[in-house]
């Protein structure tokens, strides 16, 4: 074994249900961009598609993926779609993203008359983010110019916040109330139509800390996988007020060990001199594994349970450990990069201190070449 991935599928269920309990009567939508935030898209999919009203995705490929591997719930877009594309999005039947009133419009609206369809968007106000979306005050003209097109179905109104893992955030109270204004002169268009859309504007830490912002729906992103979305947020809830599990684990085995003598180097630059006669067991994952560069002389694995240093420059395709706290260690022997073995744990978050970043990019970073296998256990 060079590397696997262990994720697991009854953590996943565990975590939507519980998200989904929480901020009922609101309903849950699941992202799975990013190949599931690095857990496989359609594995993912598959194991939480009855406990979700929607999936989330960024791409159509995304999308066309999904419906190959056999989901059937709505899936909903967020990214942008190609014009050439249009006719291949109908053919998916997925929900589009729209923040625009000009000529996309129309190459939508052809694309579902062709495929006999009608174009189901939501459609994206920008309160305060600052990437995507018509501005708060175009929305109910936008709304009305959409209205008077028969082949399109406003489903959803939307918007997504800037700093909802803080725990004061007046900000997030300003991007709520631009969008509850926003969306209070479109509304009497949109009731004439008799179905009102899905408002929705909270992704996972709003979902937990701003009851206010849940509206009809929340799109659940990293805390599905079992991370929180900041320090403080997992703070605030508690956590055993909402008892995520972490779903991914990463492990390997030691290739070989060997002992340095005092003063001996380890690794390009020889940035690490052993301080004293030590043993060192060498790993076969490197930086095209996943493992940050960064992660030298100053992230640690743990080896059969015990923690275990990286010592030397993180290469291409091997990372060396300092076994001074794992003795007994030989070739063979597990080295658990990310979850817990014993008492001991290595987390995402861990990766993303040494790495100076957060738990998504950790994850969604891994490569796809890396085996997953899935525990349904």
């Amino acid at each position: 074994m060079i590397g696997s991935l262990k994720i697991s599928l009854p953590a996943l269920r565990h975590n939507a249900e519980r998200l989904r309990d929480l901020i009922a009567p609101a309903q849950a939508a699941f992202v799975v961009k990013g190949n599931a935030y690095g857990h496989g898209l359609i594995e993912v999919a598959l194991a939480i598609e009855s406990l979700a009203a929607k999936l989330c995705v960024f791409s159509l490929d995304e999308a066309i993926a999904l419906r190959d591997g056999g989901i059937t719930k709505p899936i909903l877009v967020l990214g942008p779609i190609a014009p050439d594309a249009l006719g291949d999005a109908m053919q998916t039947r997925v929900e589009t993203t729209l923040w625009s009133t000009g000529e996309y419009v129309r190459k939508l609206t052809a694309a579902a008359q062709k495929a006999h369809a009608r174009a189901k968007v939501h459609v994206k106000i920008n309160s305060g983010l600052n990437r995507l979306g018509l501005e708060p005050a175009e929305l109910a003209d936008a709304v009305e110019d959409y209205s008077r097109m028969s082949d399109l179905e406003i489903v959803g109104i939307f918007s997504h916040l800037a700093s909802a893992e803080e725990i004061d955030s007046p900000y997030t109270m300003l991007q709520l109330e631009r969008f509850v204004g926003a969306y209070a002169q479109a509304e009497p268009t949109l009731a004439a139509r008799g179905k009102l859309p899905t408002r929705h504007i909270a992704a996972s830490a709003a979902g937990m800390l701003w009851p206010q912002t849940r509206l009809d729906m929340v799109r659940f992103g990293i805390a599905l996988y079992g991370l929180w979305p900041s320090p403080a947020t997992r703070e605030a809830m508690n956590g055993g007020r909402l008892p995520l599990r972490p779903a991914l684990s990463y492990t390997s085995e030691l290739i070989t060990t060997r002992k340095l003598a005092a003063g001996e180097p380890v690794g390009y630059g020889t940035t690490f001199h052993a301080p004293r006669s030590m043993r060192i067991g060498v790993l076969p994952l490197g930086y095209s594994d996943g493992i940050p560069r960064s992660f030298s002389n100053k992230g640690a694995f743990l080896v059969d349970g015990s923690r275990a240093p990286i010592v030397g420059r993180v290469a291409m395709n091997l990372t060396v450990l300092d076994l001074s706290h794992a003795p007994e260690a030989r070739s063979g022997a597990t080295v658990t990069l990310i979850g817990r073995d014993g008492e001991n744990e290595i987390s995402a978050d861990d990766w993303a201190t040494w790495d100076d970043t957060i738990n998504y990019e950790v994850v969604t970073r891994l490569p796809a070449a890396l085996t997953r296998r899935y525990d349904d256990a």
